[in-house]
């Protein structure tokens, strides 16, 4: 038995007078997250609590009662002000992750060094120049006396595996002396720091205010026209409004059906309030007993191992460089030129010249700030592609919703769309990545089980004798120029993408180069190749034992 969560949104029309408050509230929330933010990361001792995205630490939460009375941060109460830190910690957690995932492509390979950025114990201890010994010591004893009260095989065994990773750390520890290791947490401190200086902080805008049971409640309304009602807690004491909510049917059984947890609110910039309510499922776990490739392309949406197609992007994609590329390159003109005049302006001397210059300017800056047609073309655009999307994932879910099945594509986190500026603006449009982040969430949602796989070379590979051209693949057609092979292009990706469903070679080779793409696919090619070669010198034996 697992869990997935899902949000469903609620809306309301508030008076002027409600909707200020909750403006007014949503702008101190907001400013007190950055604060927070920005006092967070001058304190090292809280690090920790923030690399493990621990926000009830307890530290944590005594920084925050401390800071409310002493700085005077307590204009939003405890409630919200608990609420605005654990977002802060949230956003500081992606933040120092990003600086770790970038030191561990720096050290990879670089000896045991490595071992201080990929745990974050080490990374902890160097940072804060503390005894990495004693650090790992600490979680022995602790992983060692909740071992002690476990009985569940599954768990037990999670906390075992992580008892053994911190005594094979422990034990490299040992084979270096005090002085590598003092060099090792001082280069580790140094980059980080470097980093951590050199990046921007972040900053949030317009945060939505997350709220719980001590800031509002919401309930079924009662003789009006709507489908609930929520009271909100505001800034004056004692003070609470009410606003009517309205949802779709969808929305009204999932709220009804399935566990409720803490709301949002935001204000939207057409005078609406939304309301987004996290929903919990519980899903049954199986065993697979099938595997299904899935090509997420441009012409097909989505090609599965089996040969079967849902959705064409083709026709959207004729709406794309009919309507929406034109408009894109004449505001691309503009700009250039706005930026060519404001050289001209900036070097010019005569008052005259500067003054035509200035008029020209502004005229081309009210054309790009009056973009209505634009907007409303990619509005229109973006919805046909969103409506296309779910339509597809709904279809391909409907099929397989019965099946005990593992659904493989390809990882959206080493996926990548540089295939020029053109087919990049299509991308960024048409969001193929949005494709497989919807195809998941359905897939999470229902329960499916699914694997994301490394994607280089998915689509040049012959699935018979492994051979990887360019030139085997022509558009939708796909033709081996070794083998002779051919099939339709998509068909033979997914193809590809199912077989690294239990590829352990390739696995392997994705995990000690994740952070390096370059050596990665160079990898990847190489073992490719040998599987050609093996292939190759069979085919020559068969031939031989022929004649």
């Amino acid at each position: 038995m697992s869990k997935v969560t899902k949000s469903v949104f609620l809306y309301g029309k508030p008076t002027q007078a409600k909707r200020e408050k909750i403006k007014e509230m949503e702008y101190l929330y907001t400013d007190l997250i950055n604060t927070y933010i920005k006092l967070l990361v001058k304190d090292k001792n809280l690090y920790l609590p923030i690399f493990l995205n621990n926000s009830k630490d307890s530290q944590i939460r005594q920084f925050e009662k401390n800071n409310r009375k002493q700085n005077g941060l307590n204009k939003l109460g405890s409630a919200l002000g608990q609420n605005a830190i654990d977002h802060a910690i949230k956003e500081l957690h992606n933040h120092f992750m990003r600086i770790r995932n970038y030191m561990y492509s720096l050290y990879f390979n670089k000896g045991d060094i490595s071992n201080f950025v990929s745990s974050i114990t080490l990374l902890n201890a160097s940072i804060c120049d503390l005894d990495p010994q004693k650090e790992l010591l600490k979680n022995i004893e602790r992983i060692t006396n909740i071992l002690n009260d476990i009985e569940n095989k599954t768990v037990k065994e999670k906390y075992q595996k992580q008892l053994e990773y911190y005594n094979e750390l422990l034990n490299m520890l040992k084979t270096h002396t005090k002085q590598e290791i003092k060099e090792m947490k001082s280069i580790i401190r140094m980059t980080f720091f470097e980093e951590l200086t050199a990046r921007k902080l972040p900053y949030i805008k317009d945060a939505p205010i997350q709220l719980d049971t001590r800031l509002c409640k919401i309930e079924k309304a009662q003789n009006i026209k709507a489908d609930y009602v929520i009271r909100v807690r505001t800034l004056e004491r004692g003070k609470w409004i009410e606003i009517p909510l309205t949802t779709s049917q969808n929305s009204k059984r999932r709220l009804k059906q399935y566990k409720n947890g803490s709301p949002t609110i935001k204000v939207l910039k057409n005078g609406l309030i939304k309301i987004s309510i996290p929903v919990t499922k519980k899903t049954h776990t199986y065993e697979y007993e099938k595997i299904i490739g899935v090509d997420a392309g441009e012409t097909d949406l989505i090609h599965t191992s089996e040969n079967k197609v849902y959705g064409s992007f083709k026709d959207l994609s004729e709406k794309y460089d009919k309507t929406v590329l034109p408009k894109l390159a004449n505001r691309s003109k503009l700009r250039a030129l706005m930026k060519k005049y404001r050289k001209e302006l900036k070097n010019e001397t005569n008052e005259q010249r500067k003054e035509r210059l200035r008029k020209k300017i502004n005229n081309i800056n009210k054309m790009l700030q009056g973009g209505k047609t634009l907007n409303r073309v990619l509005r229109s655009y973006n919805h046909a592609v969103q409506m296309e999307i779910a339509r597809v994932v709904k279809e391909f879910i409907n099929d397989i919703k019965n099946e005990k099945v593992l659904i493989v594509m390809e990882d959206l986190n080493i996926l990548e769309f540089d295939r020029g500026r053109k087919r990049n603006r299509h991308d960024s449009n048409w969001a193929r990545g949005e494709l497989l982040r919807k195809l998941q969430e359905t897939l999470r949602w229902y329960g499916k089980q699914y694997k994301e796989v490394e994607p280089a070379y998915t689509s040049q590979e012959c699935p018979v004798c492994h051979n990887i051209d360019k030139q085997n693949r022509s558009n939708k057609h796909f033709k081996c120029t070794c083998c002779g092979y051919e099939n339709d292009a998509d068909y033979v990706a997914a193809l590809n993408i199912k077989a690294r469903a239990k590829d352990k070679e390739i696995e392997e080779i994705v995990e000690k180069y994740r952070y390096n793409k370059k050596e990665r696919h160079k990898a990847i090619k190489e073992l490719i190749k040998n599987r050609h070669k093996k292939y190759l010198d069979s085919a020559a034996q068969a031939q031989a034992r022929a004649i």
